[in-house]
């Protein structure tokens, strides 16, 4: 027994105590700066989604706020087209309408095109920035990003309506009898400036709430 005990205690003795504590050091250490490390990658990630989100918000906002001018002056041509409508024997509300549109469009078509697209042309960057910035946040992989993306895809929308009713106001010297033309200029007459407002301000509390959202799950 005391032979065995004399052995146990010679091989305590053997062991360089001070390599073992080295070497448990050393793997505390590392333990230490793996987490450290994946800690600090996980707060990165949240800074760089969270800086993200504020670019995105703050590029809708700058577009949302210069959208109104130019729905002002497609609402304002569309006053003026009503105006021309003149009732004649046998009309039904859509001729009178069509006519109405042609004869304002041959009158005051290009005047009010020239000042819709210097509008269209203020908003254009800020509506640049934000596609693109929708298209990048796909890298993020936020949870429901698709509804953020169809978001600003509506947003975006209606600036192409209103350049495409521009498009056609520009044209006073177009043939109304052809049919194509005549397809494009009912198209463009459909657009309703407050459905296009409120469709602005529906997309833009969709957004905030996406992004709401999102810092949530960011930050916990």
């Amino acid at each position: 027994m005391c032979d065995g005990l004399g052995w146990f205690f010679n091989w305590i003795n053997s062991i360089q105590w001070l390599e073992v504590i080295k070497a448990f050091a050393a793997a505390a250490t590392a333990l230490v700066a793996f987490f450290a490390l994946r800690n600090w990658r996980r707060q990165d990630k949240a800074k760089r989604q969270a800086e993200f989100l504020d670019a995105l918000i703050e590029a809708a906002h700058t577009y949302i706020a210069e959208m109104p001018k130019p729905i002002i002056l497609l609402e304002m041509a569309k006053i003026g087209m009503k105006s021309h409508a003149v009732l004649q024997e046998n009309d039904d509300e859509t001729d009178v309408t069509v006519r109405g549109a042609i004869a304002y469009i041959q009158k005051n078509g290009e005047q009010d095109a020239k000042r819709i697209l210097e509008a269209l042309e203020a908003v254009q960057p800020s509506k640049i920035k934000l596609k693109a910035l929708a298209t990048k946040g796909q890298v993020f992989n936020f949870y429901g990003y698709s509804k953020c993306q169809n978001t600003v895809t509506m947003l975006t929308w209606h600036f192409d309506r209103i350049e495409a009713f521009m498009v056609v106001t520009g044209s006073p010297t177009w043939n109304w009898n052809n049919s194509t033309v005549m397809a494009r200029l009912k198209k463009v007459m459909a657009i309703d400036p407050s459905e296009i407002r409120e469709s602005v301000q529906e997309n833009n509390v969709a957004l905030l709430e996406f992004a709401s959202d999102t810092y949530k799950r960011i930050y916990g």
